[in-house]
């Protein structure tokens, strides 16, 4: 009895996790819509009639309401208050339909599968590349891999400066990576992959680098331990790998006192 009182009570939450919040944040904005119809119905059977601006507060505090029961991460709560009121504005401008449909293939070109994997794109700057550069094996015959490397730049700057390595980057979304294979057309040992990281299997390569988000970090490290070689180096910028201690911090003292974390597989 026990270990089912446990299943019950932890089944919710699992359920929770296993849905994308972009889907999350859909649901809540549908069950908000259905009890502010309801809440503005009401007074209707009195004779009161609520003004356009009341009922779009009131559905923006429902849509924070619930989005708050769902968990939701803070920064979502703004999203849900703004929507539906941002929603009415742009219909006040009026615009084109074509303009919608070009706003939604850029943003879709830039973040495509944002939505399900929550790891936003990220870009780096040259101080976290010339310390990534220092960190490298001096061997030649390096292989190394950047797990989701957005326009290409730390693919780019190492194969310009370790010409006797080669240098991969795996990115799903289409604009980003057409930016970064475009830039990477004069460098014979830079590759530009489009594709899934998770697909990919990381034991080909010596050095494996990511900057993705907390979210995915538990699953790749798994993902790392199961497929990448002894001795082979990961290194991850800004999040760390949950209870796993690293063997190096790198302090990179800038504004957002941001770290540099080296694991040795």
């Amino acid at each position: 009895m026990p270990h089912r009182s446990n299943l019950s009570l932890e089944s919710p939450l699992l359920w929770r996790k296993r849905v994308p919040p972009a889907a999350l944040a859909g649901l809540a904005q549908l069950l908000a819509l259905l009890v502010c119809g309801f809440l503005l119905w009401l007074p209707l059977q009195w004779g009161m009639r609520l003004n356009l601006a009341q009922a779009l507060i009131l559905e923006s505090l429902c849509a924070v309401a619930i989005s708050y029961s769902l968990r939701l991460p803070g920064w979502w709560l703004a999203i849900q208050a703004l929507f539906v009121p941002a929603l009415y504005g742009m219909w006040l401008l009026a615009l084109a339909p074509a303009w919608y449909l070009a706003g939604f293939v850029l943003l879709a070109s830039v973040y495509w599968s944002t939505y399900a994997t929550q790891v936003p794109l990220y870009l780096s700057r040259r101080r976290v590349w010339q310390r990534v550069l220092e960190q490298l094996p001096t061997q030649p015959g390096l292989r190394f891999a950047d797990l989701g490397s957005g326009v290409g730049g730390l693919v780019h700057y190492l194969a310009r400066r370790r010409r006797d390595s080669c240098f991969s980057g795996i990115e799903a979304a289409p604009l980003p990576y057409w930016i970064g294979k475009l830039r990477a057309l004069r460098q014979s040992n830079a590759l530009l992959q489009w594709g899934n990281f998770w697909r990919t299997d990381l034991g080909n390569y010596d050095v494996v680098f990511a900057y993705l988000s907390p979210v995915p970090m538990p699953a790749l490290w798994e993902k790392i331990r199961r497929e990448m070689r002894p001795g082979t180096l990961f290194i991850s910028y800004r999040f760390a790998v949950p209870g796993v201690v690293p063997h190096a911090v790198i302090e990179m003292r800038d504004l957002g006192r941001t770290q540099l974390y080296l694991w040795r597989v």
